[in-house]
């Protein structure tokens, strides 16, 4: 099925994440892209303020949040949206990443950069790693956080545009 009639028939997905302790937490989204195995595209409109923990970020309710998710990626990307202007990206480093065709699942690493519109970075929740992670996940993350970090711009235009593209695509034609 192509990435069009997916948008078309606005197939609703569960996002499910899993953390460390073994805790998830699920959400229903719509699906943009679905490629099972491969990628996926979901959105998700908030229904209620939300605020990012240790940083000055206030999502309002309404706010689009278009995530993607690759099999292949050390990490996830929720690119956020006020009114089709981007706010900022927040970037999951996640492990187990699986895309089904109604589920995309991944296990959180704790650790997360947002990147601003203006380019600046804020690495998060490293302070909340335990101490006895496994030497694999650290080892995970490190090289999560470099491929993140060194490569930030590239990676919040590619999100900018796959977004704009999909989005637009659900939105449908513009009447003048």
């Amino acid at each position: 099925m192509s990435c069009y009639r997916r948008v078309v028939d606005r197939q609703t997905v569960t996002e499910r994440k899993t953390r460390l302790d073994g805790s998830s937490a699920e959400f229903r989204c719509e699906s943009l892209l679905l490629e099972p195995g491969r990628r996926a595209v979901l959105r998700y409109t908030s229904d209620r303020e939300v605020r990012i923990r240790d940083t000055d970020i206030v999502l309002p309710a309404g706010t689009v949040t278009i995530a993607h998710y690759w099999t292949e990626r050390p990490y996830n990307v929720y690119h956020w949206l006020i009114d089709r202007r981007s706010v900022g990206f927040y970037v999951n480093v996640a492990d187990r990443t699986e895309i089904g065709t109604d589920v995309v699942s991944y296990r959180d690493l704790v650790v997360d950069v947002v990147v601003r519109p203006s380019g600046a970075l804020e690495i998060l929740d490293e302070e909340d790693l335990p101490a006895d992670l496994e030497p694999g996940a650290r080892k995970a993350i490190a090289d999560a956080l470099e491929t993140v970090v060194t490569g930030a711009r590239r990676l919040a235009i590619e999100i900018e545009q796959e977004s704009a593209r999909l989005n637009s695509a659900l939105a449908g034609p513009t009447r003048p």
